[in-house]
């Protein structure tokens, strides 16, 4: 079963499952969730909690012996067990082990970073998820930011008109940590409601927050001016220009591939398959496709090379420039008239 943080509530009325693996890159909602499955477990009972780092350090058997253990204090105890980025052959041996030694007086709560789609397919994630419910925690994207956003007002006791609550959600996109902590102080002014942006705007400094990942799904849109705002916000904040070349390289290289596989007469999705894209991104990839021909990204990809040449001389005024050039071609068909 998958749920979503937004979903445990209402599975909770149900009663607790004797294992949840809650994995993503969200540390406001996995946080929240962890929370709440603790605190439900210690309302029936679960007041002893061990807590472990799956890394490879890990003397699993510990874990065992705690899982195995009854203490003088309670008879039922969480094991609280938290995985690193990869999971090697022994921890992935050694978790299944303990997902079968599963009990009604022990509660595994797994915590994991965001997976990727090898990941979802090893045994490990597959014995996960037979064992109990999976919660993953993703940031919600800009559609869908100011909904979530309503709803974490409402909860607060909050309203904000609709041009207020887009303005909120812009101001704080990507930085779900500062957004709820602003909330909090939003809920202890006892201010006029519903929100006026006009409000907002005089009580709130924005505290958006990017990574690198958010700025490829606006490129594949078309979606240039969000592209670049996300690009400037990342030179703001410090992520390094010869990071985003490798990153964007590596997204060209994949285009360039489809494209190579269309003109050999494959389907969009047999070249997609092939090239182990997930399903969630190929229709992005396909638009891209649609919208840039093969003399369009041969020319980004000589442009992303004159940025990483100037990462290489240490020039990073240029090498952001030619980034910002990138970012901009993206938008169709016409080529770029880049001057020296």
């Amino acid at each position: 079963m998958r749920l979503y943080p937004e979903q445990l509530p209402q599975h909770l009325k149900g009663g607790l499952a004797p294992c949840y693996f809650i994995y993503g890159d969200e540390p406001l909602l996995k946080m929240e969730a962890l929370d709440q499955l603790r605190r439900t477990a210690r309302e029936q009972g679960f007041d002893e909690r061990h807590r472990f780092d799956a890394d490879e350090g890990l003397d699993w058997d510990l874990v065992f012996d705690a899982s195995q253990s009854l203490s003088l204090f309670s008879a039922r105890q969480i094991i609280e067990l938290h995985l690193p980025d990869k999971l090697d052959k022994t921890a992935s041996e050694r978790l299944r082990e303990l997902l079968r030694q599963s009990h009604p007086d022990l509660m595994l709560l797994i915590a994991g970073p965001r997976l990727n789609q090898q990941q979802q397919k090893a045994a490990w994630f597959k014995a996960l998820a037979e064992a109990g419910p999976l919660v993953p925690v993703t940031t919600p994207d800009a559609r869908h930011l100011p909904r979530w956003l309503g709803q974490r007002l409402h909860r607060h006791g909050l309203q904000a008109e609709p041009d207020a609550l887009h303005w909120l959600a812009y101001a704080f996109e990507g930085n779900l940590l500062a957004l709820a902590g602003e909330i909090e102080k939003l809920s202890l002014l006892a201010l006029p409601q519903p929100l006026t942006l006009a409000a907002l705007q005089q009580q709130v400094q924005p505290h958006h927050h990017f990574n690198p990942f958010q700025l490829f799904d606006p490129l594949l849109q078309g979606k240039i001016k969000r592209a670049c705002r996300i690009l400037l916000q990342l030179r703001q904040e410090g992520v390094e220009a010869g990071m985003l070349c490798h990153l964007l390289a590596r997204e060209l290289d994949q285009l360039q591939q489809l494209q190579l596989g269309l003109q050999a007469g494959q389907s969009f999705h047999q070249a997609a398959a092939a090239l182990h894209v997930w399903s969630s991104r190929q229709p992005l990839l396909q638009a891209a496709l649609g919208r840039l021909p093969p003399s369009k990204l041969h020319q980004l990809q000589v442009m992303l090379a004159a940025a990483d040449q100037a990462v290489a001389a240490f020039d990073d005024d240029e090498a952001w420039r030619w980034l910002y050039a990138v970012c901009v071609g993206f938008l169709d068909d016409h080529p770029l008239v880049i001057s020296p």
